[in-house]
């Protein structure tokens, strides 16, 4: 397929506003649309005005792979895909395993089973390993974010020796806008976030519940920040939504919805949720749950209308639970040039 004879701005500002998924389909159509995909300047205004098709992926048994959810049926419906392929740059035939992900705007930031970290772009196929420091610690956790909303920017930086000041839950970290927050332990009632253009953490106040037991963060269609709260000892979840992230200093919540998970398991075991994912028009809530040391996934919604359970072969990669997410694919370009 040939490149239509337009002006390159035009052709530019409309490939700007097509969803990365159908732009990735022209990488290979022609030499001509190929070069004009790679450029950084469109890179960059496909960041800013391009709408935000996301796709759900998990992370399970070192691999990372796209599911569907079908609640469209009376008994909503899993479907799991063909697993993302990650090679090893040192030996391109050798899958990595991937032990954890955390998403920024269409990268994975991915630690491996040897303890080594990469950055992944899977939309244009690109990855670019960090080299850690020589007094690494194992288990520690990373997170990826950019300065003033410009994930396109050419330069990386490692930020380390950051004052914490808060002992943060393992796999509870969420990317929003450019920063990142955390569950802690030592805090209760708030989250840590980390500003990447301050390179400092802050304090995000959660909503006014007491006896707050289980906290694990999700992102709602890229707009918004949500928290599932389970209170201490009942097997209710609390879905509540921040609804001005920006002004961070004066945060406020809204509860959308609470969903109880034992009127259709008919478990009395505790169930731990580890990731989620909601649908705030139908009031409908994904979770990867935990109960007893089985693993599966619950859709559950709030009026018990939605039921489905999806049990788990126990992973190789124990204890890393499996972790369901947003993604939203992306032309932001990781390689140097």
């Amino acid at each position: 397929m040939m490149m239509p004879h337009l002006p390159a701005e035009l052709v530019e500002e409309i490939l700007s506003r097509v969803p990365a998924k159908s732009l990735k389909r022209l990488r290979s159509t022609c030499k001509q649309w190929t070069t004009l995909l790679k450029n950084r300047g469109l890179s960059e205004k496909h960041f800013r005005k391009a709408p935000k098709q996301s796709l759900v992926l998990i992370s399970n048994d070192y691999r990372v792979c796209p599911m569907s959810i079908n609640l469209n049926v009376v008994a909503p419906s899993i479907e799991f895909k063909r697993e993302l392929s990650l090679k090893d740059f040192l030996y391109s035939s050798i899958q990595v395993d991937i032990t954890t992900v955390f998403h920024c705007d269409g990268l994975l930031l991915c630690t491996t089973n040897d303890d080594r970290l990469v950055v992944w772009n899977p939309c244009l196929g690109e990855t670019r390993w960090i080299q850690l420091k020589a007094d690494y610690e194992k288990h520690s956790m990373f997170a990826l974010g950019y300065q003033n909303n410009k994930s396109c920017r050419t330069s990386w930086r490692f930020c380390d020796n950051v004052c914490v000041g808060y002992v943060i839950k393992p796999q509870t970290g969420v990317s929003f806008k450019g920063n990142t927050y955390w569950v802690t332990f030592n805090e209760r009632s708030i989250l840590a976030s980390f500003d990447f253009t301050t390179e400092r953490f802050k304090r995000v106040y959660l909503p006014p519940i007491e006896n707050l037991d289980w906290k694990i963060l999700s992102i709602v269609r890229e707009e918004e920040l949500s928290v599932l709260i389970q209170k201490e000892y009942t097997s209710k979840m609390e879905i509540w939504v921040a609804n001005n992230i920006e002004t961070e200093a004066t945060l406020s919540w809204k509860k959308s919805f609470t969903v109880d998970i034992r009127i259709r398991t008919n478990s009395h075991n505790y169930t731990v949720c580890h990731s989620f994912l909601i649908e705030e028009e139908k009031k409908v809530v994904v979770c990867c749950n935990e109960r007893n040391y089985d693993i599966m996934i619950d859709i559950i919604g709030e009026d018990d209308d939605y039921y489905t359970k999806f049990p788990f072969v126990q992973p190789r990669c124990w204890p890393w639970c499996p972790c369901i997410f947003n993604y939203v694919p992306s032309l932001v370009q990781i390689r140097l040039r």
